[in-house]
């Protein structure tokens, strides 16, 4: 299949699943980020708009529709392309709720290339004992093409980049602060020695 045109989905598909539904599939993968406070992660990973920054296998991800970030856009993601040349992944996908709060926005995906029919996900960013964890559930039909084993090592491995680029991202910042900090006091410090030799050369 080639990559879809960048159009939105028209209404969402089907309407969000209600508590009482069984899924066929459901189910969810976790990542744990020892480095990152759950607020450090959110604030990285809470932009529906900037999933291809985390996820390993998204090379792209931009508006297709509505008002950046506002319940009821959507997103449109591609994937990396593959080695052996085949036409890479992609998805419309609306966002459905989005809570700062408690870390978490739901979302449902729409038209694709991947066999998905109705599917739902979550994602979350929990505090734990030490630092945090990533979360990524599911409600679905089942995937045309696809073992659900399958599916739920694919969430696990990109769950698992992201994790890692959030941990990446975390300790290069942790690092460079205290050069920046140093670079501030030189530069005070700079600027006494010109406020004295300037006060010395006046008298």
């Amino acid at each position: 299949m080639t990559a879809a045109p960048e159009r939105a989905a028209v209404g969402g598909g089907a309407a969000p699943p209600v508590a009482s539904r069984v899924w066929e599939w459901e189910g969810k993968v976790a990542s744990a980020v020892a480095e990152a406070t759950a607020d450090e992660a959110w604030a990285l990973l809470s932009d529906f708009l900037a999933f291809h920054r985390w996820h390993p296998r998204v090379a792209a991800c931009r508006l297709a529709s509505g008002t950046p970030r506002a319940l009821g856009c959507v997103r449109y993601c591609e994937g990396t392309t593959t080695a052996g040349g085949e036409p890479a992944d992609w998805a419309h996908e609306t966002l459905l709720e989005h809570d700062a709060e408690r870390r978490f926005f739901r979302y449902e995906m729409n038209d694709n290339n991947m066999g998905f029919g109705l599917f739902f996900a979550t994602f979350r960013v929990v505090p734990a004992a030490v630092g945090c964890e990533l979360r990524w559930e599911f409600e679905c039909e089942p995937v045309r093409g696809t073992p659900r084993d399958a599916l739920v090592a694919r969430l696990q491995a990109g769950l698992d980049g992201m994790a890692a680029r959030v941990r990446d991202h975390v300790l290069a910042a942790a690092a460079a602060a205290p050069a920046v900090v140093a670079a501030g006091l030189e530069a005070a410090g700079e600027l006494v020695v010109i406020k004295v030799d300037s006060s010395i050369a006046a008298v």
